[in-house]
């Protein structure tokens, strides 16, 4: 009990000692902050954050600015709210590309994500299918239930939509494969946020996962992987026309787009 309490109010220290900068997003600054103190070892896995309202005063902004910095942590899996327990610090992982995080946010380093999952995501799930056991498939099952509570929610269904593409990753038996979806997931946060900038585009992307879930559960790798190709066709699609919208004239997406959608035909 002494030990805990003794991180605690090391963390506490270290938290209201943060500077805040006013002419940046808040919630921004937040994250970087923290994710800087967990790079350079002061904040640990099993670490307990103070509570929203201590951090707020001790940070001086509104506590509506902490939450939305936690939100961004708990989608990416940082932390984890445990009965009894408070916020838990569980994965440090993601946090170390958060500490670039304005860098994932332009539009060739989007698109860029999505080529990469183009060549990732169908591989894995035909592995999946292959190596899934009764409980990954109940895990798969469970976060397709949960896209469909999260339908018009953004942030829901970005947390599920990972989770989603997480669990089966873990039912493809390849722990690097695992390793490497979990440390990329928060890259994977920036690609799927922008895949859910129009509303029409929620119930497509779930469909999707129903799918890939499908052919999964029926130990189908081939369809698996098709399922999978045509659902980053879907998102990589859905990304180029949001950022195209963001480029202001610019030709660049575009032909993105096209060497993209021929690499993904190829595939």
């Amino acid at each position: 009990m002494g030990a805990t309490l003794s991180v605690y109010q090391t963390i506490f220290s270290m938290l209201a000692k943060i500077s805040i900068t006013r002419n940046a997003s808040l919630a921004k600054s937040i994250v970087h902050e923290i994710a800087r103190l967990v790079a350079v070892g002061k904040i640990k896995p099993g670490d307990k954050f103070p509570s929203e309202s201590v951090l707020a005063e001790q940070m001086e902004v509104g506590r509506s600015s902490i939450r939305e910095a936690f939100r961004v942590f708990q989608i990416l899996g940082v932390t984890e709210a445990k009965p009894g327990r408070g916020t838990i610090l569980v994965n440090t992982a993601p946090l170390f590309a958060l500490t670039d995080w304005s860098e994932f946010t332009s539009t060739d380093l989007i698109n860029d994500i999505v080529e990469a999952r183009l060549a990732l995501e169908p591989l894995i799930a035909a592995m999946a299918a292959k190596r899934a056991d009764a409980t990954d498939i109940r895990r798969i099952g469970d976060t397709i239930e949960a896209g469909r509570r999260a339908i018009g929610n953004e942030a829901a269904s970005i947390q599920t939509s990972l989770d989603f593409h997480t669990a089966v990753a873990d039912a493809s038996g390849n722990q690097t494969l695992l390793l490497a979806t979990r440390l990329l997931r928060s890259l994977y946060f920036e690609s799927t946020r922008f895949s859910r900038r129009n509303p029409h585009s929620y119930e497509t992307l779930l469909a999707d996962h129903e799918k890939i879930f499908a052919a999964i559960r029926a130990h189908n790798p081939k369809a698996a992987m098709a399922a999978s190709e045509k659902h980053m066709r879907h998102g990589l699609n859905m990304v180029l026309d949001s950022t195209e919208a963001v480029k202001d004239g610019k030709k660049k997406a575009p032909a993105k787009r096209k060497a993209l959608e021929s690499s993904s035909r190829k595939a």
